[in-house]
């Protein structure tokens, strides 16, 4: 007899905030089902108890009405039904539901390894990758899928990168801030303020010129308004920058920008975007911020390459207390991690089995007793190494069975 799923009612709005915050995030599906049809969607955004999706397909005809809603969170299913209004043909409202009912059902078995299997990790930053996979351009797709390996090809990606920004810019330049190294002006303004500094037009920027007002975007204005607000004198800030401009002038640069390689809240470098006097054109702050985009998949792939130094655990001496095909659960002591370790922190994990070792990536789902055990859900894992730890279960369950 089919053992009867057991069913749960989420009624907690900080519950239910974190799993539609979580489905929006990682951009999750959620399924609509009308007139006997699901229509597959991701969030767009929550605001003012409503909860706006664009769906993948154009319906058949209108979706408004009572409607029963699912998706998966953390491989359990999820459903609900509410209100739905229907905005056009790509998008509708769903009206925030007063709970969720989820069936605890596991996807895959799960097998006990504590003693037996043990891992290492490094901690991970996030890039917004998942818009790129499907980009009309060619490279953005490149870079978006290369990053995606546990052994990303940095050059590749930088070839990708360098051809993306093309469009706009004459000269490509990466730099790595290097331990003990002397930082140059600007190197030290970036390292800083791990903003976008950019000289719109080397020949008409001046300290009191501020033509953006944008939170991501230093210009020359407001990099005088940041040096001045530490505390540097006024007189050797405006020679600084004046000297910077004139610097410019005389190699013939016209326009250039600085874009950081934020790593855990630091600049490590940046990208250099050159456009000199013959060119004449000016780099936009929208240029910039499309390459934030690149440098933001280039310092995942250089983290995955061992090029940084981080936190992490470098030894096999992390002990799994469980694993299965789509995810794990692992115990932690060490108090130096666990200050990093949150909710929806991502780790890229190299796990030791006494005949194979798998290289995976997940995300922090949940976290138990008083912050000891940590259960992971896996983003990236070969199929190779699925079909592994399936068998492994298998063949504990059967053996478990015979016992019993």
């Amino acid at each position: 007899m089919v053992e009867i799923p057991k069913k749960m009612v989420v009624t907690s709005e900080l519950e239910k905030n974190l799993i539609f915050d979580s489905l929006k995030k990682l951009k999750q599906p959620m399924n609509i089902t009308a007139d006997n049809i699901e229509y597959s969607g991701v969030i767009e955004k929550i605001e003012n108890e409503l909860i706006h999706v664009t769906l993948s397909s154009t319906p058949i005809g209108d979706i408004e009405g009572t409607h029963k809603v699912n998706f998966v969170f953390n491989n359990n299913y999820h459903y609900f039904t509410t209100d739905i209004h229907q905005q056009d043909e790509g998008r509708v409202v769903l009206v925030y539901p007063e709970e969720l009912s989820k069936n605890i059902q596991r996807r895959y078995d799960r097998v006990n390894v504590d003693g037996e299997v043990f891992m290492k990790f490094k901690i991970m930053i996030q890039s917004e990758k998942a818009q790129m996979e499907n980009s009309s351009l060619l490279d953005e797709r490149i870079i978006a899928r290369e990053v995606k390996k546990p052994r990303p090809a940095v050059d590749k990606m930088l070839k990708g990168i360098k051809n993306l920004v093309s469009e706009f810019s004459q000269q490509f330049q990466v730099k790595v801030f290097k331990e003990g190294e002397r930082l140059s002006f600007v190197d030290k303004l970036i390292k800083d303020t791990g903003k976008i500094f950019l000289i719109y037009n080397s020949y008409e920027d001046a300290i009191e010129d501020k033509r953006f007002y944008e939170d991501q975007v230093l210009t020359v204005g407001s990099a005088y308004d940041f040096m001045i607000s530490r505390g540097d004198a006024r007189k050797a800030c405006e020679d600084k920058l004046l000297d910077m401009l004139q610097q410019l002038r005389n190699k013939r640069i016209f326009s250039e920008c600085y874009v950081p390689l934020m790593l855990e809240g630091e600049a490590v470098g940046y990208i250099r975007l050159i456009n000199d006097i013959d060119y004449h054109r000016s780099l936009k702050p929208g240029f910039a911020k499309r390459t934030a985009r690149y440098a933001d998949l280039l310092v995942e792939a250089l983290v995955k390459y061992d090029y940084f130094s981080l936190e992490s655990g470098s030894d096999f001496d992390i002990p799994l207390i469980n694993i299965s095909a789509g995810g794990l659960l692992f115990r932690l002591e060490k108090e130096n991690l666990k200050q990093y370790l949150i909710k929806e922190t991502v780790l890229q994990m190299s796990i030791l089995f006494p005949d194979r070792q798998i290289e995976a990536r997940g995300i922090v789902f949940r976290i138990d007793k008083d912050g000891s055990e940590y259960g992971m859900s896996f983003q990236e894992i070969n199929n190779e190494d699925m079909a592994y730890i399936n068998k492994l279960a298998k063949k504990r369950k059967e053996r478990d069975e015979k016992q019993a």
